[in-house]
């Protein structure tokens, strides 16, 4: 019987730095992989590919889209390793901002989106209809997403006009 050997950190790759530089390897192919096979998900279920046992999305098939394709930029973006040019960095994150920010602005400021909720604990359980309180919460989000976006955008602009 062989005893069991610890997990060792990976050898960080040329140009590794900051907290990821002693990331075991597989924690960023795990990490990586779980939104990317969601989003893939998602994107299969309103193609109609991924069976959904009658379900349905009650938002606009952009939304999903945004949504899947979002997810899928998330998990790409944890599997690049610190040597990808800035330039593609930037652009990816801002294309998951994007993404994100038409998910939550929708959710948040949608038209006749009522939000219910219902929750259980052992053989108790409660649920309820709130129209006001989840476009409240909803919009709070939205508009940092915004916020975060704008001053992406605004950051991006200023560093490309100060290289020119």
């Amino acid at each position: 019987m062989t005893t069991p050997q610890p997990f060792k950190s990976a050898e960080p790759e040329d140009g590794d730095s900051g907290p990821l530089a002693s990331t075991p390897a597989w924690i960023r192919v795990l990490f990586g992989a779980v939104p990317i096979l969601m989003g893939v998900v998602i994107i299969g279920a309103q193609a109609g590919v991924v069976p959904t046992d009658g379900g349905r999305f009650t938002a606009p098939p952009w939304v999903i889209l945004s949504l899947g394709v979002g997810l899928i930029l998330f998990g790409l973006g944890l599997w690049m390793p610190a040597s990808t040019p800035a330039e593609l960095k930037s652009a990816i994150f801002l294309m998951l901002l994007l993404f994100l920010a038409a998910v939550c602005n929708w959710t948040a400021f949608a038209p006749g989106v009522v939000y219910t909720s219902e929750v259980s604990v052992g053989g108790w359980s409660t649920s309820g209809e709130d129209p006001i309180g989840g476009r409240i919460v909803f919009g709070l989000v939205a508009l940092a997403v915004d916020a975060l976006l704008a001053f992406t955008v605004v950051d991006i602009v200023r560093r490309a006009l100060r290289r020119g």
